[in-house]
């Protein structure tokens, strides 16, 4: 190409004024654009337009290379961070209640060997404890592992004689009562009235305890002076005890198949709930303190309804031949129930009934306390965890 143009250069064109001027000389329409391409004017712009480009392109270039020699050595730069994906997070454990019943399956179980008497269960902690009447065996609450190595204890642990309030262990034996703080080793001992435990109940920071001396006393676990609650009649066993969970209702039951209750705030008062014709195993408070389960009629469960301080019946639900422990689930629905027909969930207003183990008598349930997970354990010895899948 003529005055060193590139090939590229094709926005260069001829006007109708030059095509006219140059036609008018006889020349052929490429010999014209030559011509014209070669003329001082259209030269001149070219060159012009190239050279500021390369005057661009070396600046830049320039200042490339005056980056480059101000980098660091590579050994001297920082390495890139690197972000990982975040990984999904652990779905949480479902309570289990009306949506979720049917779903319970068992997570885990160990062979614990004896006849196991009580559990108790803490997701806080991450612990099951165990107990056959003559010492207690911790478990990982995440897969059924041996944990720590067993706690130095009273015994006889009595039935159901196992809790977990907080990060606090509570063992109640016949004779006295051991409190462990966390997973510390240790125990200490609460101070407790010298006679002989039938019963015990939890709630909150507090347990009640059943004495031989015809008096139930509620211990505050900080030590502090308990609330005396006197048994009317003579001083005969008190076969079980409930607690609601904000402590403001104890009940129990007798040996000889009387139910009463009382607000602890009164606790001279007492109110007579029912008599059966034989005793009751086991007794327990809804989480809202408003409802009230008993295992005192041959082959029944009967719930009671608080109004105030009157109750009136408001289920009655057909079981085996006895119940050793009553829990209700979180929402007040749904009941589990531990006995001779082994681990079921029944339903309070209706009638369905989920069996989730029925080899052995059942003689101790606990609760997580969210509600998630439940631990049972059996006459063979066996302990069980359950929660939704």
């Amino acid at each position: 190409m003529p005055c060193g143009i590139p090939p590229w250069w094709v926005l260069c064109r001829c006007t109708a004024e030059d095509d006219t001027r140059i036609a008018a000389r006889g020349e052929s329409r490429y010999a014209r654009r030559v011509a014209f391409l070669a003329s001082p004017r259209v030269c001149g712009g070219a060159r012009a337009s190239l050279g500021r480009l390369t005057r661009t392109i070396l600046a830049l270039a320039g200042i490339g290379i005056a980056c480059a020699a101000h980098q660091p050595p590579a050994a001297a730069r920082p390495e890139p961070v690197r972000r990982r994906a975040s990984p999904a997070p652990a779905t949480p454990p479902r309570a289990i209640g009306v949506k979720t019943a049917e779903r319970v399956k068992k997570l885990w179980e160990v062979s614990a060997g004896g006849t196991g008497t009580a559990v108790g269960l803490s997701r806080g902690l991450g612990r099951v404890a165990y107990s056959n009447g003559q010492g207690i065996l911790l478990y990982n609450l995440a897969n059924g592992e041996p944990a720590d190595a067993g706690i130095a204890t009273c015994h006889p642990v009595i039935r159901g004689g196992l809790c977990y309030l907080g990060r606090q262990l509570v063992v109640v034996c016949q004779d006295g009562v051991k409190v462990r703080d966390g997973t510390d080793p240790t125990t200490r001992d609460l101070a407790v009235t010298a006679v002989a435990v039938t019963a015990a109940a939890f709630a909150n920071d507090r347990v009640a305890l059943a004495h031989r001396d015809g008096v139930v006393r509620i211990y505050p676990l900080d030590g502090g002076p308990p609330t005396e609650i006197p048994v009317p009649g003579p001083p005969v066993d008190v076969k079980s005890l409930a607690l609601t969970p904000d402590g403001s209702r104890i009940a129990l039951a007798w040996v000889q198949g009387s139910i009463w209750w009382w607000d602890t705030k009164d606790p001279a008062t007492s109110h007579p709930l029912v008599r059966h014709d034989r005793e009751s195993d086991t007794i327990a408070f809804s989480h809202d303190g408003m409802a009230l389960a008993e295992e005192g009629e041959s082959f029944y469960t009967n719930v009671w309804r608080y109004q105030g301080d009157t109750t009136s019946p408001s289920a009655r639900l057909r079981n085996g031949s006895w119940v050793k422990r009553l829990r209700f689930l979180h929402d007040g629905k749904w009941l589990v129930r531990g006995g001779s027909d082994g681990l079921e969930l029944a339903e309070v207003g209706g009638p369905k009934r989920v069996v989730l183990d029925e080899r052995s008598a059942v003689e101790d349930v606990a609760m997580s306390e969210d509600g998630t997970t439940l631990a049972a354990v059996d006459r063979d010895g066996r302990l069980t965890v359950w929660g939704v899948r």
